[in-house]
């Protein structure tokens, strides 16, 4: 039994790894984008919400209330960004905190490893990538030019760098963060969610 937290670069699959990862180990996970859903689907009357939320056999489910969806959809659809905002911080870090009791979870982003950071039996993950790499990736799926490109990985990871320093006043990038660092480069989803199962064994 154990908690596995995962940092990611721009374009490393890491939802893709995420997904997968629980699925061998029959974890269950979530990240900002799964939050972002269950928002939309509690963005309903309350009689509706409460069915929904009985009605689900998810155990993150029992750990998310209105309040915490609401924030995270604000962000998620780019009404503000996360740092101008210490009430995002706190209802993320109380949800991973609370995440971390149930066991057998995988937690994508919001800092977790840092909310984690020298927890028993977790196992943190930075999934990173070669800065052309990143480039050419935004070069393909956003369908841009280089120059275009080059700013739209800037501005994501950027953000991600400036939440890890005003709230965790850590930097991101340090290696001390993280137990395992895979290439998403060099290998693919599928061997980047064995390395994840075969290290969180060591944890356990």
């Amino acid at each position: 039994m154990a908690v596995i937290t995962i940092s990611k670069e721009f374009g490393t699959d890491s939802e893709k790894v995420a997904a997968l990862a629980a699925e061998k180990l029959g974890y269950e996970y979530i990240g900002k984008h799964l939050l972002a859903e269950i928002a939309k689907e509690l963005n309903i009357s309350e009689s509706e919400a409460e069915i929904f939320s009985q009605t689900s056999s998810s155990k993150i489910l029992r750990h998310i209330d209105r309040y915490t969806c609401s924030l995270v959809q604000k962000v998620v659809d780019g009404e503000h960004g996360c740092l101008d905002d210490g009430n995002y911080y706190k209802a993320t870090k109380k949800l991973v905190e609370k995440l971390f009791d149930n066991d057998n979870v995988i937690i994508l982003g919001w800092g977790s490893q840092c909310v984690l950071s020298g927890r028993p039996n977790t196992l943190h993950v930075r999934l990173r990538k070669d800065e052309e790499e990143k480039i050419k990736r935004a070069m393909d799926v956003k369908n841009v030019d280089d120059n275009t490109a080059k700013k739209i990985v800037k501005k994501e990871e950027g953000d991600l760098r400036s939440y890890i320093k005003q709230f965790f006043q850590k930097d991101w990038n340090d290696a001390g963060l993280y137990d395992l660092v895979i290439d998403m480069g060099k290998v693919d989803v599928e061997k980047a969610a064995e390395m994840i199962c075969d290290n969180v064994k060591h944890k356990v």
